[in-house]
Order: structure tokens, then sequence, then C-alpha cells
């Protein structure tokens, strides 16, 4: 049972779109990490702006607002409205309120949103989070004693002031309260590749005018109120060529013909901060943000950056902001810049627009590094393990439980992400990189028999690795902390790796001297060096696995169990990530969400296998019998690709079954090594050659793999098919990014066209070398007629691999619709770029 997290906020109270992505990053961020989230609000305030009129039901009207808004995004079972002042409760009942409260192992108190009640605050695991700084602290340093009694009941405590307590920081430091710094997680994934692409104008959201908040400190007033620091810049746009928008709210008629005379363009923020799709394609159709900040953050330098401003580096638009202190903690430069001066802002300007593809970059950088939900999370977890440790040894219950019959905690965390950040070639995200740097030379948990003298290892494990050291550590964790000792045989072959691999498994081989350790001097290649181990080799079961796959308990027992049946010759395991109908859909994030859906399929699908035309070789097994009969892997495949269709083909032409188990399930990276390639522009190079090899050597056309349609898969189908009938008129093409699959492309009168695809119009099989590679085979399709662009939502990753395509898009084509779940839509316009 996964261990749950409450999130407190006042989505109600506040129902706009900026406090909605804030609240929504914290409970899919929580979620990704592997606990099961919960959204609560019971605050006892009335939703006012749900409500038209006195007489409206407003709890009724807050529970539909969260029932539509939280079910969009999986969480429809997993909120729960308490109307406080009238006792009535939605989404459940006071009876399983009371139960989540009590069995939580974590809950914060975001924006310090709730009163600490003894509901709340029973299990010592309320944690206080605020987003706006310096209030609280300067009514602590007064001796407020309503603040003190509001905090005391809380564990621990966290601020978006980050430079609190630091130099340079006026904000006064609690002497009672201990808080730490954190600041706003982003799903990264949210905000790629929203809008109509990169506009004109730098923009911003927000209120002008909040005069009701001013903080006195030390005889001076400290504003809340952003429309006096706007005052100090109101100059601003006569300095610039670029066009400046604010979109506001709280603000008058005299305030806009203010700003205008200046030079502002000024919009009202009402006409999309209610909707979230409308609120992110602002944000998303920005060439960058310009803002200032609150007067108290600014003069007392706090260090609180803007949760919006997160959101546009995440989206890949560079921001200027206000001068907090933030540049203290994060890098500036590139993509973000603080400014003090009028002449800080133009020469930003004139930065960003002299080279704004890069600055771009930076943005998504320091979203990715700084602002990512698992670097943020984890660190708050990481620090409330220090204050609370009790939450550290909760964070799942098997580490619990390990911990309680005094057994080491794996090797492995539960809660460590191991869904990558990027693809071609793979990125994992920071945190999960540091865990694994920091992973010790792991120990077998199971009794380490060594092998029968007389009969042998009954299976031997050959990995080959080329560099990827954060995954070869993260493999043999999971490897030697599952099931895998002495009693089998493991060698590992190394193919000149200039990482620090050969130095760490020369330390795995000291360990364990069970352990075989190949050390080659230069790259052999795949086939080469597998081979190499399986003359060594000497377990009856042959076993090849990548390094960049996490095995679960079982996984060896399950496919040396189907090798019991004498027609089959090869098998291979079910996974999250491969080339074929041997993936399958796999909805976790952690590596403890990993364990458990293994450990479901393999009760679900016992027993089960299914033929299946070729196995990857990230992971297979196969009998000695059947390897002496086929012979090595063809060593012709260079550094690799084609060398699992070619062994497949060659078990089947022996007389054997090629199979796929479905109780069995490993997780694969994919492209840990190959996907490296792809950024000196070998990888096509290396397909194409090999291709040709092997349709020499089987004398004949090789066909791109199918892929397993599951219930999603075929939900994907009919909704892309459902999209480009409301919005393409018959008989236009429209070009997919297909992977080869005619069904996608079948849409109902408009034809569908491959991408990319060879003379003919078939699916290549092969990727554009370069973003400049996809626009020259996309504007040839245009040429020849196509009018759309169908880019799956498979395939999004097109659009942050190759960014000369996406930044095409955005000048030549036109977004016609992008749907979360099915894809975006372009226009190929004509005759020129597109405004």
């Amino acid at each position: 049972m996964k261990e749950s997290v409450v999130i407190l906020g006042f989505l109600s109270h506040f129902p706009v779109a900026g406090v909605a992505w804030q609240t929504l990053h914290y409970l899919e961020g929580f979620r990704r990490l592997g606990y099961d989230v919960h959204y609560v609000e019971a605050h006892g305030c009335t939703p006012s702006k749900l409500m038209r009129s006195r007489t409206d039901d407003g709890p009724a009207l807050a529970a539909g607002h969260l029932a539509g808004l939280l079910g969009r995004f999986g969480f429809g079972d997993r909120w729960a409205y308490h109307a406080l002042y009238e006792g009535r409760t939605f989404g459940k009942t006071p009876a399983q309120l009371r139960d989540l409260f009590r069995s939580a192992s974590l809950i914060i108190n975001l924006h310090g949103s709730h009163v600490p009640t003894a509901e709340l605050t029973a299990t010592n695991r309320l944690v206080y989070l605020e987003t706006d700084p310096v209030d609280v602290q300067v009514d602590l340093y007064h001796g407020r004693r309503e603040t003190f009694d509001y905090l005391a009941p809380h564990c621990a405590f966290f601020t978006y002031g980050e430079n609190l307590g630091r130099p340079g920081c006026l904000v006064p430091e609690p002497e009672r309260f201990r808080f730490h710094p954190t600041r706003q997680p982003v799903i990264l994934d949210f905000w790629e590749d929203h809008g109509a692409g990169p506009g004109g104008a730098l923009t911003t959201v927000g209120n002008w005018r909040q005069p009701w908040r001013s903080t006195t400190y030390k005889g001076e007033v400290y504003s809340w109120s952003k429309h006096v620091e706007f005052h100090k810049v109101i100059g601003l746009p006569r300095r610039l060529s670029q066009p400046v928008e604010l979109a506001l709210s709280s603000f008058g008629p005299e305030d806009q013909e203010l700003l205008e005379s200046h030079g502002w363009r000024v919009r009202r923020a009402d006409g999309f901060s209610h909707d979230l799709d409308e609120y992110r394609n602002y944000i998303g159709g920005s060439r960058g943000e310009f803002t200032v900040a609150k007067e108290q953050n600014v003069r007392l330098r706090s260090g609180w950056f803007s949760d919006r401003a997160a959101t546009y580096l995440a989206a890949g638009r560079p921001v200027i902001t206000q001068e907090t202190g933030f540049s203290d903690i994060l890098p500036v430069g590139e993509g973000l810049f603080g400014f003090t001066t009028m002449e800080d802002i133009v020469g930003a300007v004139t930065e960003i627009n002299g080279d704004y593809e890069r600055h771009q970059r930076g943005a998504r950088r320091i979203a990715h590094e700084c602002f990512s939900h698992d670097v943020v999370l984890t660190r708050m977890l990481r620090d409330l393990g220090i204050t609370w440790p009790e939450l550290a040894r909760s964070q799942s219950a098997a580490r619990a439980r390990l911990e309680r019959q005094g057994e080491p905690a794996p090797a492995i965390p539960p809660g460590l992400v191991v869904t990558p950040i990027g693809r071609w070639p793979t990125r994992l995200p920071e945190e999960t990189l540091t865990a694994a740097a920091g992973m010790p030379v792991p120990s077998p948990l199971a009794d380490p028999s060594p092998a029968d003298p007389i009969s042998g290892p009954t299976a031997s494990l050959v990995m080959v690795t080329h560099n990827g050291l954060a995954y070869t550590r993260l493999c043999l964790a999971s490897l030697l902390s599952a099931d895998w000792t002495s009693g089998d045989e493991l060698i590992v072959v190394d193919n000149g790796s200039t990482d620090g691999t050969p130095d760490y498994l020369e330390a795995v081989r000291a360990a364990h001297p069970w352990v075989q350790v190949i050390l080659n001097p230069h790259n052999a290649g795949f086939a080469a060096a597998n081979n190499q181990g399986l003359e060594r080799a000497a377990g009856g079961v042959l076993i090849l696995l990548n390094n960049d796959t996490l095995v679960p308990p079982g996984w060896r027992d399950g496919l040396v169990g189907h090798l019991a049946d004498p027609t089959v010759g090869l098998v291979g395991p079910v996974t999250n990530r491969t080339c074929n109908e041997a993936q399958i859909d796999a909805p976790y994030h952690t590596h403890g969400g990993m364990l458990d859906f293994a450990a479901g399929r393999a009760g679900e699908e016992r027993g089960r296998v299914g033929e299946i035309p070729m196995l990857a070789m990230f992971c297979v097994a196969f009998r000695r019998e059947v390897w002496r009969r086929v012979g090595p892997l063809d060593e012709q495949f260079e550094i690799g690709m084609f060398e699992d269709d070619d062994y497949s083909r060659r078990i089947r032409a022996a007389g054997f079954r090629v199979v796929c188990a479905e109780d069995v399930f490993v997780h694969h990276f994919g492209q840990a090594s190959l996907g490296e390639l792809c950024a000196t522009g070998d990888y096509d190079r290396v397909l194409a050659a090999n291709r040709g090899r092997f349709e020499l050597k089987w004398g004949g056309s090789w066909r791109p793999h199918g892929r397993r349609v599951t219930r999603e898969y075929q939900q994907l189908r009919t909704r892309a098919r459902e999209l480009t009938l409301a919005h393409v008129p018959v008989g236009a093409p429209v070009v997919v990014i297909s992977k080869g699959d005619e069904q996608l492309v079948d849409l109902d009168g408009r034809p569908g066209w491959h991408f990319p695809q060879v003379a003919g119009g078939s699916y290549s099989g092969i990727y554009p070398a370069d973003g400049a590679g996809a626009v020259a085979e996309l504007e040839a399709l245009r040429a020849s007629g196509a009018r759309y662009f169908l880019v799956p939502q498979p395939a999004s990753w097109w659009l942050e691999y190759y960014t000369g395509l996406r930044d095409h898009l955005a000048r030549f084509a036109r977004l016609v619709v992008r749907d979360a779940a099915v894809g975006s839509l372009y226009a190929l316009e004509t005759g020129g770029v597109h405004a």
C-alpha cells in the first residue's frame, strides 16, 4: 500500500488558473514520486468568487469546481471539500476524511491556507509551506502571539524566501521556527509546446493594485502591491523595440490609461485567467516574461521567485524579473535575468534578442535543473527527513517494513524517480543521477551460495556496458539486491568506457569475486561484446541484459520457467520502453511504483506467453543448447541495431519459437547508449548501414516493427481521427509522425501520409539526423501537397529533440489545436512566415 500525502489548499477560494497550476504541480509531483496523493479543502472560507449571489449553494459550487478541475488530472476520487461553517462534506465522508488525516505520511498546509485543527495535527505530520514570505517572519519579530500559536502545531516549516538566514537578507530570521528554503515545483511536460510558439511580446500576468497587505518593519512600510514597483519602470516601453504586455486584474481605467500612455500593452487577465489551457497558451505564446516583484521581497532581499516565472522557464520562455536576491541561488545570464535598474532590463532584452534560441535553451535548462518536481520535492522530503526522521522511514511501506525487521534498507529508494526527463539521448532527473552516484557497491540480499562445482551455475547473465555509469549502478543494484547471487553467473563486458565505469566494475568484482569483468580497450560493438561474455558463460540458461534496465524480484525465474517448454528458443519480458509489441502501458514514475506494477502483472498474467516477431535484446533468455545450434550474434552490425532482428529470425529458422513473457516485466530506460549517437549524427548512419546489411543478408526489405494495441493506444487512434475530422477539410493531406502505424494514418477521407517516409510513401523507419533534416523532409511533403501536420502525443519528444523543427513550425505553420492526450495538429501555411 502506498504512503499517502495530503495537500491542503484553497482552489475554490481562489478559482484562478495560476493558483490551480501551482497546486496541481504539488499534487502531480508527489504522485510521480510514488505517493497516493489527496487534495483537501477545510479552511472555512466561503467560496465567494464562485457565487453569483448570497443565496447560491457555495459548498456545492466549490465541490463542483474541484471535481471538474481535479478529475481532469486523475484525482477524481482523491479530493474532499469540508464546509466547516455549515458541516457538509463532499468527495469523501467525514469518516473517510478522518481516516485520511490519521493515515497520511505527510499533510502539507500549502500557502498556510488552513487553521491547524486537532484533526490535522494529531499525528504531528502537518507541514507549513508558505509561498509568500516576509509577513509571517515580521509578525514573529514583533512577537505577535496569534502567529506563534498558529505555527506551533506544525512539525516543519518551508518558505519561498530562499535567502532567509543568508548574508544580505534583511527579512528577520525567526528564533523558534526553522524555515527550510523551497521553491515552486513544476511538472515540466505540462508546459512543453503550448501556445502558438514564441510571440513578439514580453508578457506577464498578475494583479495591479493590492494595497491591503502592507508590512511595517523597523518603522518602514513595505508594500505588497506590485503597481508600486511597476511605477519605477513606467517608461520602459519607450526604451525598447520589443512590445511589453501586462495581463492584469485589480486595475481601473485610469491605471490602463497611464500605462498605455507610456507604451505598455494592457489586457484584462479575466479573459483567460480562469481557464487552465488559455492561461498556459498565453505563457507559451509569449516571447518571454518581464515582471516585477513585491516591494517587501525586493527591499528585504527575501530570495522569493515567482511560481508563474517558473512556468515561463519550463515553457522555454526567457524571464526578466526584479531582483529579490534570487540570483544568489539561481543561475542567471542565460534564460533568466534579474534587474535592479532600467539599464539592466534594456541590456537583458538586447542579450535575449541577440541569441533567442540559446536563451530558450537556458530557460528550459534552469527549469529542469532547479524547478523540476523531482528536484524540488525530493529536496523537501530530504529536509523533512532531517527535522522529522519518521517521515524518511515511512516513505514507502516496504522500506518501513524492512527497518522494523532490522534488515538493511533497499539498495534503490522506493521513491527514486525512474522516468527520464528527455529522450534521444535519454536523460534522467538530476536527483536520480545524484542518488545513483552515491550508491555503494551493492550487496545481494539473498543467500549467496556458490554454484555447484559439478553441474556449474544454473544461469549465466551477460551485461555489456559502454559509459552510462549511473545506469550501470542502478542496474547492478537492482540485480544484486533482488535474486541474482553467486549460485548463478554474472559476466560484465565493458566496451571501452571513459566515465569511471571500469573502476566501478573492478570495485564490484572486489566485493563479489564471483562476478566476472572483461574490460575491452575500445568499443567492440554490442554483438561482439555479448559474444565475448557468452563464450565464457557456463550456465545452462543464458541471459542478455542491458545496463539501462531495472529488474524486479522473480524476473529471472519467470523467464527461466518459460524455457522449460522445449519449443521456445528465445523469451523476453514485457517492458515500458522498446521498439515493438513488447512495450506495454506502465503508469508508474518511481522505483517503488515499478516494483508494485511488476508484482501485480506477474500475478495477473501468470504463465502467459505470446508469439512475437522479434525480441529486442535489452533482456532475452535462451537455453545453452539453442545458442550452440543457432550460433553467436552476427558481429557485422557495428556497434548495435538489427542484431536482435537477425537473431530472432535465426532462432525461428532453427525451428524454435520466439515468445514474449506476459508475466515478466523489466523496466527499460531505453537509448542509454545508442541515444548518445543522436548528438553526433551517427545514429542514422549506423541505422541505415545496418538496415542495408540486414536486407542483403535476408534478401528482402526490412519492415518496421508493430506495436501492441493497448486500450490506451486504440483510444489514441480513435481520438486522433476525431480530432482530424473536426479540424481538417475532406481531401486535405495530413502528414503524421506515425512510426509505421497504418491505422494512425487512416483518417476518413483525409489522406494520411507517413512521416518520415521513403519514395512511394511507406514509413522509412529512419529518423532525421537533425532538426534541419526533419524540416527538409516536412517541406518536401508540403511541396507535394501536404496541408496539415499531426504530432501524436507519443511522438511529442520530436519537438523537444528536433528544436529546429519546433521553431520552424512556430514560424511557418499555425497551431490548430493541441490536446494533451492526443497531440498537436498544425496547419502548414503557404506563402511565408506565420505571424
